[in-house]
């Protein structure tokens, strides 16, 4: 099957969500030494069980070669279907702060829910910055990445909420090559790495992806540093 790469995102996953590969051995239902010939699986059923199992969504390990230009979900509804209340604002008390599947799980659904909103306020979907000097877009791939990774954290989901103080003022840090093992990259020619020191919250990576057909700016993915580590 086209775009699957979760051979290469499941080891760094169990390490995000803190599992180890026994215990996602048992709850997958198979033996710890066929961890690695799983996570090589072209099986769809087995990759959406195993999105489960990680709390994480089906996005994060079925990768898109191709972002479309047009950000082609509806933009009224969620992708649960529900209808989105462009005025319902949502507060940092409404986001988990544990690190359960469920917690994990109601984070990413937060998250895609203030894009959409986001979206709803701001109909050309992008936001001039003032370091790039230029404008960065909203994307499809924004959206999936950002709920991927930042869910994943209660203080990276908290940042995202923090949108529109972040896309304008975060800084240009650092100009990188893309990884071309990250097929979500493909399409991008450079990655920017930008930070912006967030109130209450601490300081905030926003990466930005700069398309090499046109050379516009895609935010790629927002995630709060932990400056401990």
């Amino acid at each position: 099957m086209k775009g699957i790469y979760f051979e290469e995102r499941g080891a760094m996953l169990l390490e995000q969500v803190g599992m180890t590969k026994a215990e996602f051995a048992r709850r997958m239902g198979i033996q710890r030494q066929n961890v690695n010939v799983l996570f090589k699986t072209n099986n769809l059923e087995t990759i959406s069980r195993a999105a489960e199992v990680l709390g994480v969504p089906l996005e994060m390990l079925v990768g898109y070669v191709d972002e479309p230009d047009v950000f082609d979900l509806p933009i009224l509804e969620s992708d649960a279907g529900e209808q989105i209340d462009e005025n319902l604002e949502i507060h940092p008390e409404d986001v988990p702060t544990g690190d359960a599947v469920e917690d994990r799980r109601s984070r990413n659904r937060i998250i895609r829910k203030f894009y959409f909103q986001w979206m709803i306020r701001h109909e050309e979907r992008r936001i001039f910055n003032k370091s790039l000097n230029d404008y960065i877009h909203i994307k499809y791939i924004s959206v999936n990445e950002t709920a991927g990774h930042a869910s994943l954290r209660y203080l990276s989901t908290l940042a995202v909420l923090q949108l529109d103080a972040i896309l304008p003022n975060a800084v240009l840090k650092e100009s990188k090559p893309i990884n071309p093992k990250t097929k979500n990259q493909r399409g991008f020619k450079r990655m920017l790495i930008m930070e912006y020191n967030c109130p209450a919250i601490g300081l905030v990576r926003l990466t930005v992806g700069q398309k090499g057909s046109d050379g516009t700016n895609v935010q790629y993915c927002i995630t709060a540093i932990d400056v401990h580590s």
